[in-house]
């Protein structure tokens, strides 16, 4: 599968007609459709994959990556698209937040899963000289001043969903501040601007030495990488929300033709050679596909459709 350059697309480009008749899946380039910049952690895993795929010619057709930054008009695109399998969407919790506050009107149900190719554990953090030395020094601090602890956030984002779960698990309630994305959040964090943020493995080694600290990884788990920074479930907080990527197709997607994406993007990630690839961009090599993948999608609408009006909807 030979990888073309990036497109940004800037209009609605998505048909509702039928699937063609075809006696061969993939028939024609795939088209992977994905709500973020080229070199995003999203982008990233999907590039990683799909080169794999290519390596092992898995589905004999080339595939072209759509960049489109607007999460809205990629999911609407690839939800009205043809379901013959040959556009799909890369996304993650963004999606289920992006219907939370109402900016569209469904959601991962309205999808054909096909697999998920990683996992991101988010990282609680703060300045490392600041008067926080650890997460429950900071919860404590925002329940007895609600609002006034400064949280640097990207609001309404997989960050904040991250964020919001956390605070409600705790019982605090800090102040929001939108500041954008993960190097923005870090520094502000480091200019005194905010009292924390949250971000994820590959924005915290990038500022390694410069005087900020986790004060927890946020999930179930610690990470390898750093094994001395405790988990938020650990802590007393069962809160696991990670940056799951997911590979999603039209709903109405043939089932040989969702078998067919599924076992290739499974076969790529069984390659030790892409394990220890994602590894080292801060991802959790976990692969899903079928029952257990639906469920997972289920669960992570359940939890984020109640935070509309606190993720900013109305």
């Amino acid at each position: 599968m030979k990888l073309t350059a990036s497109v940004i697309v800037v209009a609605f480009l998505g048909s509702t007609a039928a699937p063609l008749a075809q006696d061969k899946f993939p028939a024609k380039p795939i088209t992977v459709v994905i709500p973020a910049g080229p070199g995003s952690s999203t982008d990233t895993n999907a590039r990683l994959v799909l080169n794999k795929i290519e390596k092992q010619g898995s589905l004999g057709q080339p595939a072209v990556v759509v960049n489109q930054t607007s999460a809205p008009i990629a999911a609407t695109r690839v939800k009205d698209a043809r379901p013959d399998g040959h556009e799909l969407l890369v996304y993650h919790l963004g999606l289920m937040g992006t219907q939370a506050v109402g900016k569209i009107g469904f959601g991962a149900e309205a999808f054909k899963p096909i697999a998920q190719t990683g996992s991101t554990a988010f990282l609680i953090v703060a300045a490392e000289k600041g008067p926080y030395p650890d997460l429950k020094s900071l919860v404590e601090a925002a329940k007895a001043a609600p609002s006034k602890i400064t949280e640097a956030n990207s609001i309404g984002g997989a960050s904040h969903i991250a964020t919001l779960a956390l605070a409600q698990s705790a019982g605090y309630t800090p102040r929001v501040v939108h500041v954008g994305d993960g190097p923005s959040r870090l520094q502000s964090v480091l200019g005194g601007h905010s009292a924390y943020t949250v971000v994820s493995p590959p924005e915290y080694k990038g500022f390694a030495g410069t005087g900020i600290k986790a004060l927890a990884v946020l999930g179930s788990q610690r990470s390898p990488d750093w094994p001395d920074v405790p988990s938020t479930a650990e802590l007393g907080y069962p809160v696991d929300v990670s940056v799951d990527v997911w590979w999603l197709a039209p709903s109405d997607t043939p089932p040989a033709v969702v078998e067919t994406l599924a076992s290739a993007v499974e076969k790529a990630m069984g390659d030790a050679e892409l394990q220890e690839a994602f590894k080292k961009q801060g991802i959790n090599p976990v692969f899903l596909r079928g029952a257990p993948l639906a469920d997972k999608l289920s669960n992570i609408t359940a939890l984020v459709k109640p935070m509309g009006a606190a993720l900013g909807g109305q």
